[in-house]
């Protein structure tokens, strides 16, 4: 989990520039620096199969489904608009009511049976259900409940599913794709573009484990907890991107900060040995990163942000960019000399 690839080890203040401001400098020791130019590694390419892009399109299609009202009752498969109200002792519980729901029959949307005992329901039709909650619901105060669920119907629909022609690809709005021909060309070429990245992931990981594994070094627990709170960071960063902090992450994955903190030890100790050889590999290399090239990167970071270069000075040290700048070069360096089979 969260565990990046290669470059990104180095490259993280492009990632977060906005609240990364890194001077770490790990203390790790190198007994041995190992081979760093021309590591080999085998990595199988995957090719994009003929079921991949069946599954993609298919996929596709069915989220273009259109829905047609009905008559009759309601059967394993209709869409239905509903409102309905929860009662628990003859007493409405708190979110237990909503009103023009759309249920899918059969989805297993609901608590076991609801659906079920709306089968057969007609339009306009209000109906008792009477049904229990699991034992292990969410809501103490409901676990193994009896309830009464009362529910009208206001519409049935079935779902028609799209057609695969022309017109459907016209209908998608897509510059360039006319044909069938066209939008099955480019679900596999988006499909190969994902093979690609996947691909290039895991050379990169690949070369960093077997750097890591060839070098002799001793990290110190200071030195992890560093690396630790990068990767923290990280995760609160991509976090508050959705709308979500750590904490709130934590409750509905039902895990503590403690526990994700053992399961990212690992990653933050193998971070700060790699940090630490690929300093060492700055310093053997002679590894120079010029004011005018650390500029440049500050004006990149401005312009894909959309704001000014004092605004990404005011966030990033700017010595400390100098020698994330060095590392990435080390990296480069390393992954442009590796042998990669496949």
């Amino acid at each position: 989990m969260y565990r990046k690839a290669f470059v990104d080890y180095i490259n993280i203040f492009m990632l977060q520039w906005a609240s990364v401001n890194r001077k770490e400098i790990y203390m790790a020791k190198i007994n041995k620096l190992g081979q760093y130019k021309g590591i080999e590694v085998h990595v199988q390419k995957q090719e994009v199969t003929q079921e991949e892009i069946d599954q993609q399109i298919q996929a596709i299609v069915a989220q273009s489904s259109t829905l047609i009202e009905k008559e009759g009752t309601v059967e394993n498969g209709d869409v239905t608009t509903i409102d309905f109200e929860g009662f628990k002792d003859g007493v409405a519980f708190d979110g237990g009511k909503a009103e023009n729901y759309q249920l899918e029959i059969g989805s297993g949307s609901f608590i076991p049976g609801f659906e079920d005992q709306m089968i057969g329901m007609e339009k306009g039709e209000t109906r008792e259900l009477n049904l229990t909650f699991p034992q292990n619901y969410g809501a103490q105060e409901l676990a193994g409940a009896d309830v009464i669920f009362k529910v009208t119907v206001h519409k049935i629909e079935i779902k028609k599913e799209a057609e695969l022609n022309d017109e459907f690809v016209a209908r998608l709005n897509v510059p360039n794709l006319k044909t069938v021909e066209d939008f099955k060309n480019q679900v596999k070429a988006n499909i190969q573009a994902q093979h690609e990245q996947t691909y290039r992931t895991a050379v990169e990981n690949s070369i960093m484990e077997k750097l890591i594994k060839d070098c002799d070094v001793e990290v110190s627990e200071e030195d992890i907890q560093k690396a630790m709170e990068q990767h923290i960071l990280h995760i609160k960063n991509e976090l508050a991107q959705q709308g979500m902090q750590l904490e709130q992450y934590l409750q509905m994955v039902g895990m503590s900060e403690d526990v994700l903190r053992q399961q990212l030890e690992p990653t933050a100790r193998q971070q700060a040995s790699f940090e630490a050889i690929i300093d060492e590999i700055v310093n053997v290399e002679n590894i120079v990163t010029s004011d005018e090239e650390a500029n440049e990167q500050v004006e990149y970071i401005a312009n894909h942000n959309q704001i000014s270069k004092e605004e990404v000075l005011e966030k990033v040290d700017f010595e400390g960019l100098k020698h994330d700048l060095n590392r990435l070069k080390a990296s480069q360096l390393i992954i442009s000399s590796a042998v990669i089979s496949n």
